[in-house]
């Protein structure tokens, strides 16, 4: 009987042994994957930091000045190009904003109150 327990004892340190060396070398592997993915995330940062300063560099607003100036043969935009002042249309001098005529009735509800003598039904 303990020669049976022996045997089963060993066999399940031996088991153990085996699960453990499995599970040390799976760790290893997903802690060497995570190395390479942190390195290959610093890679990207470090390119996006070098991407915007480029982007900074070639919108500056100097620099594209000179090259609108260089290469094509646009001119600084005039008031005249946008439109004369008889162009914008007036208002109606006859609206209530410029000549009030006096107060009127707001009809509706808003004109039944107290001070009308009206009531509403």
């Amino acid at each position: 009987m303990i020669r049976v327990i022996n045997l089963l004892l060993v066999a399940a340190v031996i088991g153990l042994s085996v699960g453990l060396y499995d599970i040390k070398y799976r760790a290893e592997g997903a802690d060497r994957q995570a190395g390479r993915l942190a390195a290959q995330i610093a890679a990207e940062q470090e390119a996006i930091r070098v991407l915007r300063a480029e982007w900074s560099y070639l919108n500056q607003p100097e620099r594209l000045q000179e090259l609108a100036a260089r290469y094509t043969a646009l001119k600084p935009l005039t008031a005249r190009q946008i439109g004369e002042f008889e162009d914008v249309p007036m208002p109606h001098m006859a609206d209530d904003y410029y000549v009030p005529s006096g107060r009127q009735p707001l009809g509706g509800y808003a004109e039944a109150g107290p001070e009308s003598g009206r009531s509403i039904q």
